[in-house]
Parts: C-alpha cells; structure tokens; sequence
C-alpha cells in the first residue's frame, strides 16, 4: 500500500480569494474542513506552468491536496484540486458574484488561520449553491448566510430586540433564518420589493454587528 508523502494532506472546501505573487505565481485563501483558514501557494500556476483545470479560481469548491513544509508553521503548497462544484452560474450574476465575494472577504476577516469552523463551511456552501441556483432573492440568503454564522458563534442577538420591525416581519425573518431548502423557496415565492427591503436591510444590520465584533 502506497503511503502519502509525509506533510501531505487533502481537505474539501472552497477558495476565498486568489492573487498572483513573484513571477507567475498564485497565493490562494481556502476555507477548507478540518483545517479552516488556509494559504498555500501554487507556484508556476498564474503563468500556465502548472495547470489545476480551473481548481484555483474564487468561489470553486473541491477537494484540495496541500504539501506543507517542514515544521508546523512551513508553508503549504497546492498539489492537486478535484472540483466538485464550480458555482459557475455565480459568474453569470453581478449581483451573485458581488454578494459571494463579499461573504468571501468577511470570512477572510474573521476567520483565524488554521482554526476549523466546519459549521460554517457548511453553512457557506449551502447558501452559496441557492445563490448559484438563483432561485431564491440574494438578500434572503445573505441574512440566512450572516444571522447563522452568528448562531453558530453564540453571538446573535436577541431578533426582537435587535431589529426594530413588525411582528410579521420578525417572524419572517426567524422562518427564513432555520428554513430548510423546500421551505425556504415555499417562503421566499412571493417576497417581492417591500420584502426584499426587509432581508437587505436585516442582513445590513447583521453584518455591522458581525464587524464590530
């Protein structure tokens, strides 16, 4: 039986962001299970020399194999990607694309390297493939994707104290926040402007308060 070479590993998850380093090559953002916030560098990649099929672009999710270097703190290198969802239709959406991006950037203010939060990976990747459908309003999921991320840091505030809204309203905002997929488009159908109001500017409020954190 082949053994992996020592310092190596394979984590699913996504690529936050990307910028091209020294001559060609790329330092990727990933946010990957079991391992969090990671960098890894992807030398020759942004040049052509070393080709991942698409695997290092902002928004793709995999499975990634990183070599780390010697001792804990070496650094850590993009071996391979095994894509398993592109979230291609994001790309297709300014809206969507601008919306992820600014999920990606709060995530990479936040997150401390090399902590897992595999709870909020999975709630990233759950809200980001309703984004890529585009079946449900983007400011509906942004609230859903903010207000849970503050649930699973035992951080939300009390909804009725904290947003100044109708009953209606607040408990739709609860509704939306739990729902799960079938529910969530059954809520969302007829939201509409007046609706779409309320999400933005409770999703708004939500990330002020994250940031101030």
């Amino acid at each position: 039986m082949n053994q992996k070479p020592v310092g190596f590993r394979s984590a699913s998850g996504v690529v936050l962001s990307r910028r091209i380093v020294g001559e060609g090559d790329l330092l990727l953002t990933l946010f990957l299970k079991g391992m969090g916030m990671t960098f890894a560098s992807a030398p020759g990649a942004a040049g052509g020399k070393v080709r991942f099929g698409g695997g290092t672009e902002p928004m793709v999710w995999g499975v990634f194999g990183l070599y780390q270097g010697k001792g804990e703190e070496g650094r850590k290198y993009l071996k391979s990607v095994d894509i398993a969802d592109d979230m291609l239709k994001l790309r297709t959406s300014a809206r969507a694309l601008f919306m992820a991006v600014g999920w990606a950037k709060l995530l990479t203010r936040h997150l401390m390297e090399g902590h897992p939060a595999d709870d909020l990976l999975a709630n990233l990747y759950w809200n980001m493939k309703l984004l890529n459908e585009g079946e449900i309003s983007a400011e509906v999921l942004e609230w859903r994707f903010i207000w849970r991320w503050l649930k699973s840091w035992g951080l939300a505030p009390e909804l009725a104290e904290w947003a100044d809204c109708a009953p209606w309203e607040l408990e739709l905002l609860r509704r939306t926040s739990g729902a799960k997929t079938p529910e969530l488009k059954k809520l969302t159908a007829d939201v509409g402007k007046a609706g779409g109001a309320l999400f933005a500017r409770a999703a708004r409020r939500a990330e002020i308060f994250l940031k101030e954190i």
